[in-house]
């Protein structure tokens, strides 16, 4: 058991989005990770998020659009 966190669950879970992206400050890291070593609920939470993004970033655009569309669109934007 870590020690305990200045967070509750909702503080964590209002956090949880940023702190799987990285974007907290060491301060907020720090307790976010406190809380989720001390809280099974919140840390399966976690794992899901994790999940979610880690298979969005692998399986969610395999495929890049073709050369003609990527012309055409950029020809479209100099127009505009």
């Amino acid at each position: 058991m870590s020690t305990e966190s200045c967070y509750n669950c909702n503080q964590t879970m209002e956090r949880l989005h940023s702190y799987v992206d990285r974007e907290l400050t060491e301060f907020e890291l720090v307790e976010v990770q406190k809380h989720l070593d001390d809280c099974p609920p919140c840390e399966k939470h976690f794992e899901f998020e994790a999940n979610v993004k880690r298979l969005v970033h692998n399986k969610g655009c395999p495929e890049k659009a073709p050369r003609e569309l990527l012309q055409q669109i950029l020809r479209n934007l100099k127009q505009a």
